[in-house]
């Protein structure tokens, strides 16, 4: 059985869904490139250059999650022609927004690496199309970059888009009834005032200062950079195992995702299987993603977004279960697991033959 040298940093759940997909069919050579430490990233690339070349003679294809350093080795690799190395990409690597410091290629030193290793992979798979191409239309006044078409105009390296699959054995609605003005958003690491304006928490907490009738959850945070917990309407909850996080979608009627940069949207496709009212920023794809089964917020703006969610509120206030059940039937025609699975095994063979 041909072996994949399968390469990543942290095995995050679609990170890890990609791992079931490929070792359905294939042997796995497992590396996390996961420094506790920047000053221990050198001694992963020693650690990461062993592993290849211990089992150089099992594998022919390097399979990579998103860009940086750990991509670096394997794209010399198919510079030189010995190994293809193909590159998933999420985001980070391809987007640029300068003004809150978000993306690898404005690093000094991450910079140019993401920028060889995507130059000399042997393919792309980017999850939207919006990775390699977006307008820039959310957030006015704002100079930044979204898409390797404008952040690497040069780029020469072939590129296919697979969009993510989502499991919805897993995400499914369980409960039809949710409390009328309930909001859920998922966000990891907003002790940064960062990753608070990249995943427009700070817009949902302007929002919720002024509408204490609303209801609102944040996961994956315990706390929020300057916020002092003092809105007895927003409930902080930490990280969630992926597994249980249906269950907190079924507890809530809207799902927030005003991200100012969003490759694709996985937990907004998991939160509509669970039946539950998308409000999305006009970004990447995402309003595409919804079709005309939720709300697309076009300007980051406090009364623009609550004129749209108390008219959301008003249309669905006799929310039905077959107005749930038609919106989760959407992302499992077009963003199935199995869809994914079937695009990437396709994927493989071709680049072993």
């Amino acid at each position: 059985m041909e072996k994949i040298f399968y390469n990543y940093q942290n095995k995050s759940s679609f990170i890890a869904g990609d791992l079931i997909i490929i070792k359905s069919k294939y042997k796995i050579i497992d590396f996390a490139f996961k420094p506790q430490k920047k000053i221990f990233t050198p001694f992963f690339f020693i650690k990461q250059l062993f592993f290849i070349f211990k089992y150089y003679n099992e594998y022919s294809i390097i399979f990579s999650h998103m860009g940086g350093y750990h991509t670096f080795l394997p794209s010399v690799l198919s510079k030189l022609k010995l190994k293809k190395h193909v590159i998933i990409l999420h985001g980070t690597e391809c987007n640029v927004i300068p003004t809150i410091k978000y993306g690898n290629l404005l690093k000094n030193i991450l910079g140019p690496i993401t920028k060889f290793s995507i130059s000399n992979a042997t393919l792309l798979l980017p999850v939207s199309s919006a990775l390699i191409n977006s307008q820039r239309k959310y957030e006015s006044g704002v100079n930044c970059g979204l898409g390797l078409s404008l952040n690497m105009p040069n780029i020469k390296t072939p590129f296919k888009v697979i969009p993510n699959g989502v499991n919805s054995n897993l995400f499914k609605i369980t409960d039809y009834y949710r409390a009328p003005k309930s909001l859920l958003t998922i966000a990891l690491n907003l002790e940064k005032e960062g990753n608070v304006i990249l995943k427009g928490v700070d817009l949902i907490l302007e929002f919720a200062k002024n509408n204490p009738d609303y209801s609102i959850t944040v996961l994956g945070s315990e706390s929020v950079f300057q916020y002092n917990n003092d809105l007895p309407n927003v409930t902080l909850l930490g990280r969630v195992e992926h597994s249980k996080l249906y269950e907190y979608y079924n507890q809530h009627k809207f799902y927030l995702q005003l991200s100012l940069s969003e490759s694709f949207g996985l937990s907004l496709c998991e939160s509509i299987l669970c039946g539950c009212i998308p409000i999305v920023s006009n970004t990447g794809i995402m309003p595409e993603i919804i079709q005309n089964y939720g709300f697309v917020l076009f300007r980051k703006n406090i009364k623009d977004l609550e004129n749209l969610l108390n008219d959301a509120a008003f249309r669905h206030k006799n929310d039905t279960p077959k107005d749930m059940d038609l919106r989760a039937s959407s992302i499992r025609d077009n963003y199935s697991f199995e869809k994914r699975e079937k695009a990437l095994l396709e994927t493989i063979t071709t680049l072993l033959t």
